[in-house]
């Protein structure tokens, strides 16, 4: 498996060891199965990004924590296209992470590419509020329900807790950022 996948396992068994936690009280806190959270850290299964949200959630850790970038924290960061860090949640579906930890942070962003007919899955709710601003293509975002058609340059912004879910239904790849602000 990818090594960033392998990372992940290892920052996530030490986080919830450093706290103290059994396999089973994090998949409780967390609201997964204890045997996903046992996977995750021996690089056997990738989360899903709603997984992820409530990992990141029961752990009270930011998202990049779980990727290296809390050891160096600085004010300032240059993130060169070689070095983003790939997130696959879905077998189909790339996200890089695009903005690395900065000293106490505030956001989380990623850059999201779908292929010709993709989609995230079940309805996303977390915490905090999200951004979305379409960069390429077209995408339905179904937010509580509802369908809402993004286009290129089209933003959407929502209370994260908010269900929600995208769909690449058209014929050409589609690409967004997803901006984060877990507070």
């Amino acid at each position: 498996m990818e090594e960033s996948v392998s990372k992940f396992g290892e920052r996530l068994k030490r986080a919830r060891l450093e706290q103290g936690l059994t396999l089973r009280k994090l998949a409780e806190a967390a609201r997964v199965s204890p045997g996903t959270v046992q996977k995750i850290e021996a690089a056997r299964l990738v989360p899903s990004i709603e997984i992820f949200a409530k990992i990141v959630r029961a752990l009270h850790r930011s998202p990049s924590y779980f990727f290296g970038e809390g050891e160096n924290q600085v004010n300032v960061r240059i993130i060169r296209a070689s070095e983003m860090q790939s997130i696959a949640a879905a077998s189909s579906i790339h996200i890089l992470n695009i903005a690395k930890t900065l000293h106490d942070p505030r956001m989380e962003a990623f850059l999201v590419r779908l292929p010709p007919h993709t989609r995230s899955g079940r309805p996303i709710g977390t915490y905090g509020e999200l951004l979305f601003i379409m960069k390429k293509g077209t995408l339905n975002f179904m937010v509580n329900g509802k369908r809402e058609v993004l286009r290129e340059g089209d933003t959407l912004h929502l209370k994260a807790q908010v269900p929600h879910r995208y769909e690449n239904k058209t014929g050409t790849p589609a690409e967004f950022l997803a901006i984060w602000s877990p507070l």
